[in-house]
């Protein structure tokens, strides 16, 4: 194809010596003229007659040279038809996002019999709320607010038709020349006649692109580009036609099953010889390189700074202390109590140090510094940062915990890998796309630990490292980096666990109930962080982690070597808002529970294990209150409706049994279980037990419960029935022909 793309550049070349940078927009394709949708997609709620989305990467000149600024145009047109009553709910608010002081949106409704009403966007409003997938670019940026409208008199039959124009301004300075990927799936919640995705860039770049089940191939488009004497302008696209609608298949990761593509425009180098040329870009579909990938991460656990040095000092120091007591006797406990004593210097740092601001700046380095205090102006003194959100930055974590085993001659390495939602090793053709842990051998075992926030704990599965591909890079000598998987967690990793105390009031009309709830791994991670609200945890690591200072260690010094962390009143933490923040927890608890259970009154919550120490740190709390609507009367008898207790079970549909498409990805392997002991009233016996017995067990999982009745063991005490119910899933992964 190179030898028309010479033909045109030379008859273009004659008309003029300035290629003029296309105009988004200026091309409507038939596809967006149809009307009619085909028979089989009738009762469709809605169908997606047509979609486009263009980019146009330009660089601005300051003078006679270019700036370092490259411009990104935005072009979004999409045409949809609406064909129920769901769809005129569902399409009855239009909101959307435009980036840029130039942004602006264009929205009209396409009456059946061709009437076309233009809807007055200037009525638009900002809304906080997270924006529709249906209108979600694939270019979307974080902390852009989005505007919404409503839409009003739509009928069935309808055809809505929107574009979407936004400008965004990449200073290379500080984000760097490759811009950011797109990585999107070419599924949409209806289905789609025609979507086209075309990307027009000027020379002196190339694109990094690849397709994954079953997406087209990228294509040049000779037509659609320019060419000019300074410089060129060429268009890439890919088409796709007649998708079918996306459905909510459970345990699924959607880039590794459904058709995807990946893509970015990348800047070349001036002295690049590729960037001189105005003819066809450079179409990049290699993979990562071990060797580049070793170039860019080796340095994330080397970078020293005044901070590394002041968390590895006071961890040495505290491991030395230790080690001569003899409470630390193991490489296990050396690795384990290193990790939980930087934690505890980065937290005193954090609420005893320096201020949020300034500590940020020493965590995160001046580019990102810049952008936290430019948030924080622009979301107002106001804003809280939730607890679990504090959380070490990972080139700090890295260098300081390699350090701090280094001198107890225990290495540690640096594993890069890719998530696991985003596919193998081989798919991934971005750096973006990695990331890295600590990776640490004891005698023992590997343990893989993430950079930690107030409440991760020592060796703390993550579901996105449930084996994840990627290389391991060790310090022991230059260039040395090998393959490696993460291994997955097993059932006994994470754990879900009910224990239910339940009595009955004289008038058997309410339940009470105590329930201790524990939680281990990856299952406690969404609660662990309200769970310790009280901030008492505090108080527990700067008491246990506590190095009594030399003489000289309290004072100030001049220039960089004044101490980072005060010393006065070191083993406590006095939280002002504790009361409020015991309330906001209590208040949440009650709320989660309400949304379990029919909650007469909420009593109490106790914190009874952190979650946050040891090898197996176990979440647990205990709840008391009351409920009601689990008896029933019927005659003279009782009917308690324990099984609510326990907990809804799924329920696997017939298409999901038999007609499955796409491998079962389970975030981890897991064990569920819950204890009922119900204490019976006098004068009761319970019936209906053999309901609750069951046993299924196969190579995928298993589910198991009993029920039986236990004769009182003491004076006064009643006859309790004991109810266990046990669900396990044994893998995180498996074939979709699988059980």
């Amino acid at each position: 194809m190179k030898f028309p793309f010479f033909i045109s550049y030379t008859l273009l070349f004659a008309v003029r010596a300035f290629a003029q940078a296309p105009q988004l927009g200026t091309n409507i394709e038939n596809e967006f003229t149809v009307t009619t949708v085909p028979d089989k997609w009738k009762n469709e709620s809605a169908v997606i007659i047509g979609q486009k989305t263009e980019y146009l990467f330009t660089r601005l000149s300051s003078g006679r040279n270019y700036s370092t600024v490259v411009r990104i145009r935005e072009y979004i047109h999409k045409r949809i038809k609406l064909q129920d009553k769901n769809a005129l709910e569902k399409f009855s608010a239009f909101n959307y996002v435009t980036m840029g002081k130039d942004g602006s949106a264009e929205y009209k409704i396409i009456k059946p019999g061709g009437k076309e009403e233009a809807v007055d966007m200037k009525t638009a409003v900002e809304d906080e709320k997270e924006i529709d997938p249906i209108y979600k670019p694939i270019f979307f940026s974080l902390n852009i607010k989005s505007q919404k409208i409503a839409i009003p008199n739509l009928e069935v039959g309808d055809i809505i038709d929107y574009t979407l124009k936004s400008t965004i301004d990449w200073d290379m300075k500080l984000e760097g020349i490759g811009f950011k990927p797109f990585i999107f799936t070419l599924t949409n919640s209806y289905p789609t006649l025609y979507q086209q995705y075309r990307f027009t860039m000027v020379n002196g770049m190339k694109v990094q692109y690849r397709n994954y089940n079953g997406a087209p191939n990228l294509r040049f488009d000779p037509k659609a580009s320019v060419y000019g004497d300074k410089e060129s302008f060429l268009s890439y696209y890919f088409l796709d036609r007649d998708r079918e609608k996306t459905t909510d298949v459970r345990w699924n990761y959607e880039l590794r099953t459904a058709p995807s593509v990946k893509f970015r425009v990348i800047l070349l180098a001036d002295n690049d010889p590729s960037s001189k040329g105005l003819g066809e870009a450079t179409v990049d579909r290699a993979g990562l390189n071990p060797d580049d990938v070793y170039k860019r991460y080796v340095g994330a656990a080397g970078y020293v700074t005044p901070t590394v040095t002041s968390l590895v000092a006071y961890t040495t120091q505290y491991i030395s202390k230790k080690k001569e007591e003899g409470s630390l006797k193991t490489d296990d406990d050396l690795i384990r109590e290193s990790y939980y004593c930087l934690r505890k210097v980065f937290l005193e740092m954090y609420y005893k140090g320096p201020v949020h601001s300034d500590l940020e700046k020493y965590m995160t380095g001046k580019k990102l510094y810049k952008k936290i205090l430019a948030e924080e102006k622009k979301n107002g003194p106001d804003k809280e940062e939730r607890e679990d959100e504090i959380r070490i930055g990972g080139v700090t974590f890295a260098t300081a915990l390699r350090m701090c085993l280094s001198s107890q001659n225990i290495p540690a390495e640096l594993q890069v890998y890719v998530p696991r939602s985003l596919g193998s090793w081989r798919d991934a053709i971005f750096m973006d796309e990695l990331d890295f842990v600590v990776k640490v051998k004891s005698k023992r075992k590997y343990y893989f630990l993430e950079p930690f926030n107030n409440f991760d704990a020592f060796g703390t599965p993550y579901q996105y490292l449930e084996g994840a591909e990627g290389y391991s890079i060790g310090y022991d000598q230059a260039n040395r980096y090998y393959r490696a998987t993460i291994p997955a967690t097993t059932l006994n990793d994470n754990l879900q666990k009910q224990d239910y105390s339940i009595s009955f009031n004289d008038g058997m009309d309410i339940v009470k109930a105590e329930r201790i709830s524990s939680y281990l791994g990856d299952e406690k991670a969404s609660l662990i962080g309200n769970a310790n609200l009280d901030r008492s945890y505090l108080n527990y690591d700067f008491a246990k982690y506590y190095v009594e200072p030399s003489s000289d260690k309290g004072k100030k010094k001049k220039g960089n070597d004044e101490p980072v962390i005060a010393t006065s009143d070191a083993t406590k933490y006095d939280d002002p808002d504790k009361e409020e923040h015991i309330k906001a927890r209590r208040d949440i608890f009650e709320k989660s529970l309400k949304e379990e259970l029919d909650v007469d009154k909420y009593e109490d919550f106790e914190l009874l294990k952190d979650g946050r120490y040891g090898d197996t740190a176990l979440l647990q709390y205990k709840e008391k209150f009351t409920l009601k609507k689990l008896m029933s009367k019927a005659g003279k008898n009782y009917i308690f409706e324990v099984g609510k207790l326990i907990g809804d079970q799924i329920k696997l549909g017939q298409s999901e049994l038999a007609g499955r498409q796409v491998e079962i990805w389970i975030p981890h392997a897991r064990t569920i279980e819950n204890n009922v002991s119900v204490r019976i009233p006098q004068g009761y016996t319970v019936e209906g037990l053999q309901d609750l017995n069951m046993n299924i067990d196969n190579e995928s999982g298993s589910f198991i419960s009993s029920a039986k009745v236990v004769p009182r063991d003491s004076v006064g005490d009643n006859d309790k029935l004991l109810i266990s119910a046990k669900k396990i899933y044994k893998k995180n992964w498996q074939k979709k022909e699988g059980q």
